[in-house]
């Protein structure tokens, strides 16, 4: 059943490149023994490829002396290598390079909590969070400001030189435990994506090395949380999440934008 409370966008022509959601839960330390379970289950639901990689991650004790913890990763990715699963020993991550609808996106999700919950029993689900990129990358006809709200692009200085490169960022307070995080940056040329979502696995429907000018909006929006882990509360969360991100992105962009995304 729908828990959308604004209208869904049917943009054809979307900017959208990548959707990420994310739950964070307490430790559960014996995950490497899970994983040929939950492996078994998510190959026969389309997930068939599977990589594992280790990372190194830096922790500081209370004393300030720094140690090296690696510890694995397993990420299972379906055969046309544009959706995966990552887990690792206090994550689980469902990320799309097609995306249509919210529905079909959260759907598939909540199979994949039903499958990682059954085997894995985590006890505590401490944050979640769901990211959208937008690659807006204008016609030959059009420029970029003719895209993006003019208050998201920043000033400009009149008669000066053509904007090589912009970044900006603004964090708000949604909830008393929940933040939202708009980010946009813009460049004449480039990789188009955020370089803190490197690597990634999977394949994308046009280009990111660009020769042209675009822009990257990045909307990250999450909430901590200290509750049980039920995949029915975490997918009722994440639908709250959702609604601000469809805002965000109408806020974002122009009608022109929008009217030439909407056609087929």
């Amino acid at each position: 059943m729908s828990e959308r409370q604004a209208p869904a966008l049917h943009l054809p022509q979307s900017p959208l490149i990548f959707v990420l959601g994310q739950v964070r839960f307490a430790p559960v330390l014996s995950m490497e023994e899970k994983i040929p379970a939950i492996q078994d289950s998510l190959r026969k639901n389309g997930f068939p490829r599977l990589s594992v990689r280790e990372i190194e991650i830096t922790k500081r004790d209370a004393n300030g002396k720094t140690e090296i913890e690696r510890r694995k990763q397993w990420e299972f990715i379906n055969k046309e290598k544009w959706a995966s699963v990552l887990i690792d020993t206090d994550f689980i991550v469902f990320q799309v390079t097609r995306y249509k609808l919210f529905e079909h996106y959260i759907s598939e999700f909540k199979g994949i909590l039903d499958t990682f919950a059954h085997h894995a029993k985590p006890d505590l689900v401490q944050r979640i969070g769901l990211r959208y990129v937008d690659l807006v990358i204008p016609r030959d006809d059009q420029k970029l400001e003719s895209y993006l709200s003019p208050s998201l692009r920043g000033f400009s200085i009149q008669g000066g030189e053509h904007r090589e490169a912009f970044r900006c960022e603004s964090v708000t307070q949604t909830g008393d435990n929940s933040r939202f995080i708009h980010r946009y940056m813009e460049a004449n040329n480039g990789f188009g994506f955020p370089p803190d979502l490197l690597p990634i696995s999977l394949s994308f429907d046009l280009d990111l090395n660009l020769n042209s000018p675009f822009g990257l909006l990045d909307m990250d929006h999450f909430m901590h949380v200290d509750n049980d882990f039920s995949v029915q509360e975490i997918i009722k969360n994440f639908w709250a999440l959702h609604d601000l991100q469809t805002k965000a992105f109408a806020a974002s962009v122009t009608k022109t934008a929008m009217n030439e995304w909407r056609s087929e």
